[in-house]
């Protein structure tokens, strides 16, 4: 039991300091879109840099989403709260939001080839987390029908 709550501790340090760098990312959002539109995607046009930052500011408030969901996930984990709706809940929240992130991402490949690769990666993100929480869900019914039965 020990082991597994020093994973989950640094777990939660890990999803906090990933909160800080997004929050960092969000401060030098144009600085970071200017750098990857001018020296890897080689887009000179302010149009096209501009959507770029839309796409990279929309892509950053997924991941928001997805980090405090991961977060309270964390903390009812900790605190026992395992197989539990509230938590398959959160899991569904943490997979739109993928999902989110991933159209977002699409939409960027149109200007940063790229994107079209962090398209896919969050995608396939997703297509985990959908499938632990339907493991999740099914546990949570198994149990209920065991609770039943005794």
């Amino acid at each position: 039991m020990r082991y597994n709550d020093v994973i989950i501790r640094w777990t939660k340090i890990a999803t906090v300091l990933f909160i800080a760098m997004a929050v960092v990312a969000d401060v030098f959002g144009i600085v970071i879109t200017k750098y990857i539109a001018f020296c890897w995607a080689e887009v000179f046009d302010i149009g096209r840099v501009a959507a770029l930052a839309v796409v990279f500011y929309l892509g950053t408030a997924g991941a928001y989403v997805v980090l405090f969901a991961l977060l309270k996930l964390l903390f009812n984990m900790s605190k026992d709260i395992v197989f539990d709706r509230v938590n398959t809940n959160l899991m569904m929240t943490i997979t739109l939001a993928l999902v989110g992130i991933a159209v977002d991402c699409a939409v960027g490949g149109f200007i940063w080839n790229g994107a079209w690769i962090l398209s896919i990666v969050a995608l396939f993100m997703a297509l985990v987390v959908m499938s632990v929480r339907v493991v999740f869900a099914k546990a949570i019914t198994m149990k209920e029908e065991m609770d039943l039965t005794i």
